[in-house]
């Protein structure tokens, strides 16, 4: 069965959104990632450790399709769907 690789590439943060549209003042930078950051997957659960089922929901399709039996894409970068501050992961296919 394929698994497929999920490293944290950037995490990103618009100030000029953020002033313009969120007005909560302890609204910042993603919580739940850092550059660097691995996690692995059948493509079927949430990986252990990430944390942010909004991040999984945005990108999990792409995972799964990763871990198939014959992916289109060995290699993938996504993002979540969050738009003052994305983080951005790279999706590697990895065969067992």
């Amino acid at each position: 069965m394929a698994k497929c690789k999920i490293t944290v590439l950037k995490c990103l943060f618009d100030t000029e959104l953020k002033e313009t549209y969120i007005h909560d003042s302890s609204y910042g930078p993603c919580p739940y990632f850092q550059p660097g950051q691995v996690f692995w997957t059948d493509g079927k659960r949430q990986p252990e450790g990430f944390q942010c089922k909004i991040g999984w929901k945005s990108i999990r399709d792409e995972a799964a399709g990763m871990c198939s039996e014959h992916p289109f894409f060995t290699e993938q970068v996504v993002c979540c769907n969050d738009g003052v501050r994305p983080v951005v992961f790279l999706i590697e296919s990895v065969s067992e």
